[in-house]
């Protein structure tokens, strides 16, 4: 069993696809694990096509990049689409979580590890950009470049406790910048503005 504090990665979307990074995640995986092994990791997402489209053959982008880079299923863990209780649970564990996407609309799940304080690798393109400044709230890697992720996460594991500041300063930016209340306030006044214009 899992306990926070354990070399544990996390990646999470809501289907496993080119969009969200998960072919340079997956290719990021054994660097990780042979740097530290120890670690496991847990993927978090489904098997359909949200943006794109599939690998072809019938077949999954799972299977697809699974075929390319095999891995031991004792240490890595693919655990589907989960329940939000569940989501909250294994990134409950998580030292360090990847959060990768294409210059494209930034996903929830990122706020949402953010908001628990976690450390988040993100790759360097525009919408993560907007909210992680590298070493001063998260990491920022090359999307292309599987050993600069794995990089980034063997460091955060090797010595966790450097990183601490980071986990908290990721929490601070989304209670101040991303509260749901502020949100609605916000959108309220621009739907105003709007329609008195």
């Amino acid at each position: 069993m899992l306990v926070p504090g354990d070399p544990v990665v996390t990646y999470a979307a809501r289907n496993l696809e080119p969009y969200r990074g998960f072919p340079s995640f997956l290719r990021a995986v054994p660097h990780i694990l042979d740097a530290r092994p120890d670690a496991t990791v847990l993927i978090v997402g489904g098997d359909e096509n949200s943006y794109g489209a599939g690998p072809g053959e019938g077949r999954t982008w799972r299977e697809a990049m699974l075929k390319e880079v095999p891995v031991d299923p004792a240490r890595v863990v693919f655990l589907g689409h989960l329940p939000y209780d569940r989501f909250l649970a294994a990134i409950g564990v998580s030292q360090v979580h990847v959060y990768l996407t294409y210059p494209f609309v930034l996903s929830w799940s990122m706020l949402e590890v953010m908001a628990l304080g976690r450390v988040v690798v993100g790759s360097d393109t525009a919408p993560v950009r907007e909210v992680i400044r590298h070493g001063e709230n998260g990491l920022l890697a090359d999307f292309f470049s599987p050993k600069a992720i794995a990089d980034r996460v063997v460091d955060v594991l090797d010595d966790p406790d450097a990183f601490v500041r980071l986990g908290r300063a990721a929490r601070r930016t989304v209670t101040e910048r991303y509260a749901l209340a502020d949100c609605l306030a916000r959108q309220t006044r621009l739907i105003r503005d709007m329609a008195a214009r």
